[in-house]
Formats: C-alpha cells, sequence, structure tokens
C-alpha cells in the first residue's frame, strides 16, 4: 500500500509540473543591460541613442526632482532623466532609490538626458498579491513595483509585437491595463493572475496564467482535469498488472 502511495504522488506531482507549465504565460522585459553612470558619463557617445537604438538600464538614487527633469546619482557621477510623463515617476521622491530602463541621447552642445520607458523602485519592490480597485484608487503607491492581481479578461489584442489586456476586477467594474510581451492562449472570459510591474498606469505583466477556482480541485492540484484523472486511473492499472 505505501508502494502505491508513492506512486500515486510521483504521477500527480509530474502532471502538476507539466500542467504548470502549460497553463502560465511567462516573460521579461526588464533584465537589459546594466550601466553604471560612470560609464556614461565617461563614454557618452557609445550608449547615445540619437542615431542608433539602444535600449539600456541605470540605477541611481534621485538626488533633484523639478517638473521637466530628474536627476540621479551613482558614486559622484549624474544623469539628467527626462520627466514629462509625470505618470512614471509617480510616488517616487529625492532620496529613493532607482532603475530605470530607456534610451540614452547625448548631447555635446547641451545636456545629455535619458528617457525612460520603465522606471521601478529600487532594490526592487514586491507589493504581493494585490485588489485592482486598490491599485486604481491608489496608483502612486504602488507605481514603480512589483504586484499580483487576479481578474477577468474582459478584452484581449494584439499590437506592435504586444497584447494589450483589459482585465477586470473581481468586485467591481473598474479595470487595469495590461502589457504582455509574448505569446498567449488566454482569451476574454478567462480568470487570470497576472504578475509584474505596475508603472505608469500599466501592469507590465511578466507572468500570467489561468486563475481556477478556490472550490476547484485544481487549486490544489494545478491543471487537474478529467483528462488527468484518466492518466491517475492509467497508472493505477499499470501498477496493479506489475504487483
Amino acid at each position: 500500500m505505501q508502494r502505491l502511495i508513492l506512486f500515486l504522488l510521483a504521477g500527480i506531482l509530474t502532471m502538476g509540473v507539466i500542467s504548470g507549465a502549460v497553463a502560465s504565460d511567462v516573460n521579461t522585459i526588464f533584465e537589459l543591460e546594466l550601466v553604471p553612470l560612470s560609464d556614461i558619463v565617461n563614454n557618452p557617445t557609445v550608449y547615445d541613442s540619437t542615431t542608433a537604438y539602444r535600449k539600456i538600464s541605470v540605477i541611481g538614487n534621485i538626488s533633484e526632482m523639478d517638473k521637466h527633469l530628474i536627476t540621479i546619482k551613482q558614486d559622484n557621477y549624474e544623469l539628467k532623466v527626462d520627466r514629462t510623463n509625470h505618470q512614471l515617476f509617480a510616488g517616487f521622491n529625492v532620496g529613493d532609490g532607482i532603475k530605470l530602463t530607456g534610451q540614452f541621447l547625448y548631447d555635446s552642445m547641451g545636456t545629455s538626458i535619458f528617457y525612460s520607458t520603465y522606471v521601478l523602485h529600487y532594490p526592487i519592490i514586491q507589493m504581493g498579491e494585490v485588489n485592482i480597485n486598490a491599485v486604481i484608487s491608489n496608483a502612486s503607491d504602488f507605481n514603480g513595483k512589483y504586484i499580483t492581481v487576479t481578474g477577468n479578461i474582459t478584452e484581449i489584442k494584439s499590437t506592435m509585437g504586444a497584447y494589450i489586456v483589459n482585465l477586470s476586477s473581481l468586485d467591481t467594474d473598474q479595470s487595469l491595463r495590461v502589457s504582455y510581451y509574448g505569446s498567449t492562449d488566454l482569451q476574454a472570459g478567462d480568470m487570470v493572475s497576472v504578475t509584474g510591474l505596475f508603472n505608469g498606469g500599466v501592469l507590465y505583466s511578466e507572468q500570467m496564467g489561468l486563475k481556477h477556482s478556490p472550490l476547484s480541485i485544481s487549486t490544489f492540484i494545478p491543471g487537474f482535469t478529467g483528462l488527468w484523472a484518466m492518466f491517475i486511473i492509467g497508472l493505477l492499472v499499470i501498477y496493479m498488472k506489475h504487483e
């Protein structure tokens, strides 16, 4: 009997791993070349995106903020950052650690500026599972941080190599915009869990997968369906034939 139990548990664990991989879509868009500010200051033409597109990441601490520019510092080196898109920097303050991904534009006759695509608190802050309504109501509290939300897909469309998803709250009709790079089989009507960076009013998903009902056995055994039940029965038959 003990051997039988171990045999069945091994089968369940195996299918859990398989089904978990199938049910979830993962992509990473923030792991770009991390360049020290000293390299940019000393060799600005190397990282200049004025004529050749090049996206990089930089980190530092905010030393100054005004209406149009932010200054970040790292080991006594400074970099000017464009702040015209105020949503990207909501909730950031002087002294905060920050990581930026974007393009550096070198101006030999004036001020060289870094233009951000994504802005993160650094070290990275993981907020865990949060409610969509809370994110929408207090966007600056979550801006630049990693969050996980659950909701229903009300619309999903492909554009410019990315999926744009409207994710509706489970409690209200409020919805959050999700951007996902990669491929997915998810569709409108699916209840999903999304993890990623919330920045500028958009959740940039790094992982998006089906969310099962709390009453479903799939909650405890991911991907468990009638097909997997047949699989378990098949394992049991094979075991009994070899006993």
